[in-house]
């Protein structure tokens, strides 16, 4: 079976899966994070493959939330990928002709101090990826394009994307490296449906769990405590709405270790008895970043062209 993921073709989540082990013949592009983990849920794909956290931004929500509400999925791998950012238009477009901005909300948020130094008044609408937006800006069908019947050519939209995706799409880079921090890198996790075991501790592995919590303090200072008393490295807390009502919350966790290891098993078992409905998420191999290289060799592949099932 094969492997979803956030696409379109050209996204950021599409160059990650060389990291995980996933061949791009292997892979089925999903236009949402959720559309990709439905697609495992439902037997379509056998793992899928979504963005997960980024160095500059945090969290990516969308993936947190949909794969913790869940609680049929687990974690299996993940892998670091560096992350660069270009700015382009419809050929015949200029950067003074820019007046609406299309890309992923992250995206938009590691290059807003470049946009609001060059374009402060320029509109900006949300993407479900980089990839879409680059390819929405580059369609026909967009406003700003050309080639749209009747329409008046504003090319008044551009997209932010890596640049490769960006010319994959028929657009023209008008400025290159425009996010904040050059070593910005997001995380990408591999989901799949649980098995009776994980993949055995390697030495270096991240384990993953949600706890649910009432919002009292005393409560996450319970929680907190049982980390402090095994003595097992919490790297991540994420607080998200449980959507039971104002004041009940969600926490992520993220420690280092594996759920066979001792300290990671007491924690997890400790978290259970106080609260049936904490979500053991998995234990897996901890990342090191991909080489700049390999994102741009990654993102220029992807640049071949093969059928899309969205």
């Amino acid at each position: 079976m094969p492997t979803a993921y956030l696409g379109p073709s050209g996204s950021f989540t599409e160059a990650a899966l060389a990291g995980l082990q996933v061949r791009p013949g292997e892979a089925v592009p999903y236009p949402g994070v959720r559309q990709a983990l439905d697609a495992v849920r439902s037997g379509a794909a056998d793992a899928a493959v979504v963005p997960w956290e980024n160095s500059v931004e945090g969290a990516v929500t969308a993936s947190v939330d949909a794969l913790a509400q869940g609680g049929d999925l687990c974690i299996t791998g993940e892998t670091l990928l560096p992350v660069q950012f270009a700015l382009a238009v419809p050929p015949g477009g200029t950067l003074s002709s820019v007046h609406r901005i299309l890309t992923h909300p992250h995206a938009h948020a590691q290059c807003r101090t470049w946009i609001d130094t060059h374009l402060p008044h320029a509109d900006f609408l949300p993407s479900s990826s980089t990839a879409q937006a680059a390819r929405e800006v580059g369609s026909p069908g967009n406003p700003g394009n050309a080639e749209t019947t009747g329409s008046p050519r504003t090319l008044d939209t551009a997209a932010i994307a890596s640049p490769n995706t960006l010319r994959k799409y028929g657009l023209e880079v008008i400025a290159q490296d425009i996010g904040a921090r050059p070593d910005a890198v997001t995380r990408f996790v591999k989901v799949a449906r649980p098995n009776k075991r994980f993949a055995p501790p390697t030495g270096a592995d991240r384990s993953t769990m949600v706890v649910p919590l009432a919002g009292k303090v005393s409560d996450l200072h319970d929680v907190l405590h049982e980390f402090v008393r095994t003595s097992v490295p919490l790297t991540s807390v994420l607080s998200r709405p449980s959507g039971t009502g104002f004041g009940g919350y969600s926490f992520l966790l993220e420690c280092e270790g594996h759920i066979d290891e001792p300290p990671v098993s007491s924690v997890v078992t400790s978290l259970r008895r106080r609260n049936s409905r904490t979500v053991f998420l998995g234990s897996y191999p901890r990342a090191t970043a991909t080489p700049k290289s390999s994102l741009t060799d990654s993102l220029t592949g992807s640049l071949t062209p093969r059928g899309e099932t969205l």
